[in-house]
């Protein structure tokens, strides 16, 4: 099997890093898997050449020099000094965002990626979660925007001053709050840390903040363990977004989302159309907008708090459409 060009270039940088004597073209030929798929040394050659240039392109340092050997060729090398990085210093500001960042790439293809980077904040002795208490997924530009402040003010030990909007609520009141973790849990954004005005710790929904910004004040509570902090997050969220053990009907070949999320399913002829009976276990809040996204394709049938919440839903969007 032929070897693809990239695959050479990497083979071709191993090989010419790996050691600290100059190599010549013949033993580069012998030793770099790719350049055995040439038909002569002539194209071997101009293979070679080419390779070299882009190499010197993307700005790999290749150096050429004299072998140690009396009257041997000479050859190429890729000198440790000008190749490899420094030594990197991270600050706790610095580490949030690297923090951040690597959260809100977490999907899809990258998120090898993004694992692969915070696994190496972890190998140089920083955890981003113990240092710095930022874990995040992206949703909505305007949460991360929230969040970046958020974790700003985390890392700094610095309050941050926000409008806040309870649930239900139509007036919003001013806050003050020393964040200890800003992060996300089924998919919503929250901020947990010492309200100044309440005197205590309190969990707030990012999406319910507006104005947020960071304060002059500086952190007065000292930050718990990160342990008591995410106790105090999911003792939140299990009160305003509980995990419910619901069955859902949906429609032959409809809800397509719904079913990957079911435990089991039972065929069920309901509503004069032949469908499906899903058991599920999901928060509340995000099973009830999946339900009420498929309109007349999926029904609530239990527990009664999700009936009344997806029965809400669709009734708010039909008002707005009015």
């Amino acid at each position: 099997m032929s070897t693809s060009k990239s695959q050479r270039l990497v083979n071709l940088v191993i090989c010419l890093r790996s050691t600290n004597a100059y190599l010549s073209a013949d033993e580069i030929r012998r030793m770099v898997q790719g350049y055995d798929d040439c038909e002569n040394e002539a194209a071997y050659l101009r293979m070679f050449e080419r390779d070299k240039r882009e190499l010197r392109d993307a700005g790999v340092p290749l150096e050429q020099g004299a072998s140690l050997a009396h009257g041997s060729p000479a050859g190429y090398r890729i000198p440790a000094r000008d190749y490899e990085l420094p030594e990197i210093t991270l600050t706790a500001e610095q580490t949030g965002v690297l923090a951040v960042a690597a959260e809100v790439w977490r999907e899809g293809e990258r998120s090898a990626r993004a694992d692969g980077a915070l696994a190496k904040l972890t190998a140089a002795g920083i955890d981003p979660v113990r240092d710095v208490g930022t874990t995040v997924s992206v949703e909505d530009p305007a949460e991360l925007a929230t969040a970046a402040v958020v974790a700003e003010a985390a890392a700094e030990g610095a309050v941050v001053m926000f409008s806040h909007t309870p649930a239900g609520a139509t007036e919003s009141s001013d806050r003050r709050v020393e964040p200890w973790w800003t992060g996300s849990r089924h998919g919503h954004w929250y901020l947990v840390g010492h309200d100044q005005d309440r005197g205590e710790p309190r969990t707030f929904r990012l999406i319910r903040m507006s104005d947020v910004r960071l304060g002059r004040g500086r952190r007065t509570a000292p930050v718990p363990p990160t342990e008591r902090v995410l106790e105090l997050l999911d003792d939140a969220v299990s009160r305003l977004n509980p995990v419910v053990q619901a069955t859902v009907w949906a429609a032959k070949a409809r809800a397509a989302e719904l079913r990957a999320m079911a435990r089991s399913e039972t065929s069920a002829h309901r509503f004069d159309r032949s469908g499906t009976d899903l058991e599920l276990s999901a928060p509340l809040g995000e099973l009830s907008s999946l339900v009420a996204a498929q309109g007349a394709d999926a029904v609530a049938l239990r527990p009664a708090e999700l009936r009344v919440r997806v029965v809400s839903i669709l009734t708010a969007a039909k008002e707005a459409i009015r």
